[in-house]
């Protein structure tokens, strides 16, 4: 599971965590979306998790993009507080949110780990959320000296300015002077993304996203029901993107002749490590597809699924990954089979 949050302020109690579950649960969960407001691929530069070798420490180009749902539509005849009547009166209001300010909002946070290895001292106090964070996911030295930030940290922290929480929803991380940069109460889902495109060799770069869909605040808890946290479900995917890989495949006699390039996605779904190990998991995928001698595209994204639930291991832990609870999902790319389509595809999700 996800590293604990950060220590509880006012009382010190803790909420039960929102369940870890696919992001397609999550996305059902949330329902059908009727107001999105949606930022891509915001660009940042900070010294996060791995590089494509697997080193710490080194800077590396981020970006990040946030897609946040909204449990009212921005028009309409609902009476309830939260609703937005922005799309009747053409004005910002508190159901809903201005993109240039979202925008800054996620870079300023990526601002607080500075070009180093320890965040920026900010006058409102924003650095000691960082610091926070940093501790409660184990990132610090007997020393205090902050180290790299690993992607999850990152992602930590960008929750937590957004809505007040940690990542499941279990603990209040911001100072009680502190309010979050989002209304719980307003939104029907949250999905944050941290992509680094240079984090990979063979491959388009790796991301890391977080979804979350949040209680709806018009029906009344049961009586039993004290917990606060704000989620009902929450989902963590890691996609390894693009990787070429060459590769004996294919039915006809010319192509058991020679390799062939293909175009491999990767997704971890239920994704519940702390650790970068994307570096590993390329390091298993492209091994398992250079060695292939399958004639179909069916078969290939199979085996690689199977390989990385059975074989694939993190760190000294013996447990394979679909004890974890790990989906797996494979779609393999053939850019040269067909010469009038860009190329056929197949997929397949398995655990």
């Amino acid at each position: 599971m996800p590293p604990p949050g950060p220590p509880t302020t006012g009382d010190g109690a803790a909420d039960p965590p929102a369940p870890l579950v696919s992001t397609w649960q999550t996305r059902a969960d949330a329902g059908q979306p009727v107001a999105l407001v949606r930022v891509r691929n915001l660009q940042g530069a900070i010294p996060v998790g791995r590089d494509a070798w697997g080193r710490s420490g080194k800077l590396q180009p981020v970006l990040l993009s946030s897609e946040i749902s909204f449990a009212h539509p921005f028009s309409g005849n609902a009476t309830a507080s939260s609703t937005s009547k922005s799309g009747d009166t053409d004005k910002l209001d508190a159901g809903t949110v201005h993109y240039g300010t979202l925008s800054k909002n996620l870079l300023s946070s990526l601002e607080l780990w500075g070009q180093g290895n320890k965040p920026r001292s900010h006058p409102t106090g924003e650095s000691s959320v960082a610091a926070n964070v940093i501790a409660a996911t184990g990132a610090t030295t007997g020393s205090k000296e902050i180290e790299t930030p690993r992607t999850a940290d990152v992602f930590e922290l960008l929750w937590v300015r957004m809505t007040g929480r940690v990542v499941d929803g279990s603990r209040v991380a911001l100072p009680p002077d502190q309010l979050p940069f989002l209304d719980a109460a307003r939104l029907r889902s949250l999905a944050l993304e941290v992509r680094l495109p240079k984090a990979s060799l063979l491959g388009a770069g790796v991301s890391l996203e977080v979804r979350a869909s949040f209680r709806d605040h018009s029906v009344p808890k049961k009586e039993e029901t004290t917990s606060k946290n704000p989620l009902v479900s929450y989902s963590r995917s890691l996609r390894i993107r693009g990787l070429h890989v060459p590769t004996l495949i294919g039915v006809n006699s010319n192509e058991r002749g020679a390799k062939q390039m293909l175009i491999a996605d990767v997704e971890i779904d239920r994704f519940d490590v702390a650790e970068d190990i994307h570096s590993e998991l390329e390091k298993i995928v492209v091994e398992t597809m250079e060695a292939s001698s399958f004639e179909t595209l069916e078969a290939l994204a199979s085996h690689v699924a199977k390989k990385i639930l059975s074989d694939f291991r993190i760190g000294d832990d013996p447990k394979p990954m679909k004890e974890r609870g790990w989906q797996v999902r494979v779609c393999l790319e053939k850019p040269i089979a067909v010469p009038f389509a860009e190329c056929p595809s197949v997929e397949v999700t398995m655990g």
